[in-house]
C-alpha cells in the first residue's frame, strides 16, 4: 500500500512506519479484540469508539433516589399522576454503548487481556461525554478504585491509566485518590452492591478538599451502579462538586435508546 502526500509523492514517513508495523506483525501478529488480524483496533471496533454517548442512569437501579410517593391518584399541574411511587437518579451517567459484543470484548482484552495500549485509544472517545457534563469549564477526572487483588491480577490500575490519557488529550485533569472499595461486586446481590462504600483514605481526602474544580467519575463498565453511588457519596463528603460520570459501556440501556447528547 501506498502513502501520498498532498502533492502526490510518496510519503516516506507513512511508508517507513507502514514496513515496520507489518515486520513486526511477523513476530508479533496485530489482532483486533473482536479476531480480526491485521490492526490492534480494526475500523468496526474503532466505529465503536466514536458512538455518541448516551445518557444510561436510568437504567442503574443503585443511583435512583425516591423523591415521591402517592397512595392515590393525584391532579398536578393538569397532569393525573397515578399511585406510586417516582425516582430521580443521583447523578448523569454517560456511555459510548451496550456492554456486549464487539464492545465487551474490547474493553475485556483491555483491562484483563493486557491490551493496555487501547486505553490510548478510549480516552479520546470520552471526551464528548465530559464535554457535554462540563461544557468548557476546567474539570478533574476521578478514576473508581479498583480492588488491590484485580489490579495485581492485572498488573496496572487500568481506570487510573486511563484518566492520566484523558490528561494528555487535555480533556480534563487526572485527580488520582487513595481510595479503596469496602467490598468486592463478585457474588454480591442487589442490596448489598447499593450498599457498597468507597472509602477515601486521609490523605485522597484532603487532596479531594483542595480540589478547586468540579469532578467528574470514570469507570470502564457500569451495571447496577452501586460502584458510582459510593464514589459520589464519597467525594461530597469530601466536599467536592460531581457533575456526573462518563462509562465505556453500560450494561443495560434505555429502552427508548437514551438521550444522545451532541458531540462537541
Amino acid at each position: 500500500m501506498e502513502c501520498m502526500d498532498e502533492e502526490g509523492a510518496p510519503d516516506r514517513l507513512e511508508l517507513l512506519r507502514e514496513v515496520i508495523a507489518q515486520t513486526c506483525a511477523l513476530v508479533a501478529p496485530r489482532h483486533c479484540p473482536c479476531g480480526r488480524e491485521g490492526a490492534w483496533l480494526c475500523r468496526s471496533c474503532a466505529a465503536l469508539l466514536r458512538a455518541d454517548p448516551q445518557r444510561v442512569e436510568a437504567c442503574c437501579d443503585a443511583l435512583q433516589e425516591l423523591t415521591a410517593a402517592r397512595v392515590r391518584e393525584e391532579e398536578r399541574d393538569g397532569v393525573l399522576l397515578p399511585a406510586g411511587v417516582d425516582h430521580t437518579p443521583l447523578l448523569p451517567v454517560l456511555a459510548l454503548g451496550e456492554y456486549g459484543g464487539d464492545l465487551q470484548r474490547l474493553i475485556l482484552a483491555w483491562k484483563n487481556g493486557g491490551m493496555l495500549h487501547l486505553g490510548t485509544r478510549i480516552a479520546p472517545a470520552l471526551a464528548p461525554a465530559v464535554a457535554h457534563l462540563a461544557g468548557t469549564a476546567p474539570v478533574h477526572l476521578v478514576p473508581v478504585p479498583s480492588q488491590r487483588s484485580a489490579r495485581l491480577r492485572r498488573g496496572e490500575d487500568h481506570t487510573a491509566e486511563l484518566v492520566r490519557a484523558m490528561e494528555r488529550r487535555g480533556i480534563g485533569r487526572a485527580l488520582l485518590l487513595g481510595a479503596r472499595p469496602t467490598t468486592a461486586q463478585d457474588g454480591q446481590g442487589a442490596r448489598q452492591r447499593r450498599t457498597r462504600q468507597i472509602l477515601l483514605s486521609g490523605r485522597g481526602a484532603r487532596i479531594a478538599r483542595r480540589a478547586a474544580h468540579p469532578v467528574v467519575i470514570v469507570d470502564d463498565v457500569v451495571t447496577t451502579g452501586s460502584t458510582l453511588r459510593g464514589m459520589h457519596e464519597a467525594l461530597t463528603a469530601a466536599g467536592m462538586s460531581v457533575l456526573g460520570a462518563v462509562v465505556v459501556a453500560s450494561a443495560r440501556l434505555p429502552a427508548d435508546g437514551g438521550t444522545s447528547p451532541a458531540r462537541k
